[in-house]
């Protein structure tokens, strides 16, 4: 308990810290206090909320479709618990909540850049929670410290691509409807793929190639999504100019 507790704070003042840039980065324009911190909370409250999803989706796989998360051959079932059990709900979950932020402040949000700014806010609530539940025991806190902005990340695309949505619609320069699905879709794949490999039940194996090859794919995993947030974190600090370029309120 007292390392969780440890972890949980370093988590909280590093994502707090990286959360405190990206809304320095789009100076001399700033949001709201009350538009910095909600979508955070809701973040927070995503957690519970996936869960939730969770629980019907895997009834409604048991009940109707006749299966179990996670059963059959060691890959297929490591893929289909990190896209039924993880990703799906997981990334409708904060998109329900980053949708709430966004029509509670539709008419204060000003450009894309701030679409960003939201999905990433409530990828920082729901790690908050998420590393507390996962990260006890300190092997356990050294691998998931690594790729702890994460959610963060997801949120960023999520974003990103619905703020694209609402541009392209007042513009009439892109298609809106492949925004909102891009703005879902991106997130749930790049999820599965990264809880696929990380989450691998090759790991549990009784035979000890596999579970050398179940360790690979752990550490390739890790390495690509470290590797992924230093470039995501580079390319947004390079693109918001851009990004804030991209404003609603000369087409409103």
């Amino acid at each position: 308990m007292p390392f969780t507790f440890i972890y949980s704070v370093i988590v909280i003042v590093v994502l707090g810290f990286l959360y405190k840039k990206l809304i320095d980065w789009e100076s001399p324009l700033k949001i709201s206090r009350a538009q910095a911190i909600l979508p955070v909370g809701l973040g927070i409250l995503s957690l519970p909320l996936s869960f939730a999803i969770f629980l019907f989706i895997g009834y409604t796989c048991k009940n109707v479709f006749g299966f179990s998360i996670g059963d059959g051959p060691l890959l297929l079932a490591s893929f289909t618990s990190a896209l039924l059990a993880a990703a799906v709900n997981e990334e409708l979950a904060k998109l329900i909540m980053i949708l709430i932020v966004i029509i509670i402040f539709r008419k204060n949000i000003k450009n894309v850049y701030e679409y960003i700014l939201i999905g990433g806010a409530v990828g920082f609530g729901f790690t908050i929670v998420e590393e507390y539940v996962y990260g006890s025991g300190i092997a356990s806190m050294i691998l998931r410290v690594v790729t702890v902005t994460f959610h963060m990340m997801l949120g960023f695309a999520m974003g990103r691509h619905l703020g694209l949505a609402r541009y392209n619609k007042v513009t009439g320069k892109g298609s809106v409807w492949k925004e909102y699905l891009l703005a879902y879709f991106v997130p749930v794949a790049v999820h599965t793929i990264y809880d696929t490999l990380a989450v691998n039940k090759l790991i549990t194996a009784g035979d000890e190639v596999m579970q050398v090859f179940g360790m690979i794919m752990v550490v390739v995993a890790i390495a690509l999504a470290f590797a992924l947030q230093l470039y995501v974190f580079k390319r947004l600090k390079k693109n918001a100019g851009t990004l804030i370029d991209l404003s609603f309120l000369q087409n409103s």
